[in-house]
């Protein structure tokens, strides 16, 4: 055999190794194949399960979303209806709030006016109080010039007494004295010429009317004239227009007078009339 025959038969050998390695690659690799096969349809079925599984569940879950949303629009709805309530509950409140501090400000200036009031009255109080002191110092006072004045009338009504029982003596005296100047043919009674001898002051002024303090107790009839002056000035003469008992209405003579007449003045009576 020569060397060519020698390299086919290697060339052979190393092809039937070759084409042997192949064949056992195939062979091998359609072993996995059916293995992965079976795995691969095994997996399938478990896919298809959980896939079944995951649809019910799915399923369960969409009925209990449905049921969820459901309930959650029963829920806003609730809650949308509390939020109204809470709403209109709120509103009465504020206004609840805005009518109390209405209040609180009117209790706060009657509280202000009743506390100027009350420093009203405290400063009234202490002035009354003063005054109580006043009056009591008073009322002391009075106390003691009434002991002084009871004693006063004591005296008084002992003289009162005493004038009295003169003045029946001098009535009676009187009565003897008309008994014997009527025995005698005589009159007690006054001549209306003659004007008594009287002195007063000038109580009033009014224009030219004045009143004087003298009357027809001290004998002054109307008609009668004064003469007025004050101190050394003579200011005039008056005439007597009406009287009283203890005061009498005067009229100045213009035609007399030498001054303006005034209250406090003195006037006099004269002897006797202007014939």
């Amino acid at each position: 055999m020569n060397t060519l025959g020698k390299i086919f038969i290697f060339a052979v050998m190393v092809m039937s190794v070759v084409f042997m390695s192949f064949a056992i690659a195939i062979f091998s690799s359609h072993t996995n194949w059916q293995k992965e096969s079976q795995r691969l349809a095994t997996e399938l079925e478990q896919a298809k399960a959980e896939r079944q599984a995951k649809e019910s569940e799915l399923t369960t879950l969409n009925e209990q979303i449905a049921a969820s949303e459901k309930d959650r629009e029963q829920v806003v709805a609730k809650l949308e209806t509390a939020l109204q309530q809470k709403d209109t509950e709120l509103a009465g409140l504020k206004k609840k709030r805005e009518a109390e501090l209405s209040d609180l400000d009117k209790d706060i200036k009657e509280l202000a006016s009743a506390k100027d009031e009350r420093d009203a009255a405290e400063k009234l109080v202490g002035e009354l109080r003063e005054e109580i002191h006043g009056l009591q110092d008073n009322l002391k006072g009075s106390v003691n010039r009434g002991a002084e004045l009871a004693a006063e009338l004591h005296q008084a009504e002992s003289e009162l007494a005493m004038a009295t029982e003169r003045k029946k003596q001098l009535e009676q005296q009187v009565a003897n004295a008309r008994v014997v100047l009527q025995q005698n043919g005589l009159s007690l009674k006054r001549p209306e010429t003659v004007i008594p001898v009287v002195g007063g002051v000038v109580t009033a002024v009014a224009n030219d009317l004045v009143e004087v303090s003298i009357g027809s107790d001290d004998g002054l009839q109307a008609g009668h004239e004064l003469e007025v002056f004050r101190a050394d000035e003579y200011l005039g003469r008056l005439r007597v227009v009406s009287v009283k008992p203890d005061r009498a209405v005067v009229r100045v003579l213009k035609d007399f007078a030498r001054g303006i007449v005034q209250r406090g003045d003195r006037v006099a009576t004269r002897l006797k009339l202007d014939s």
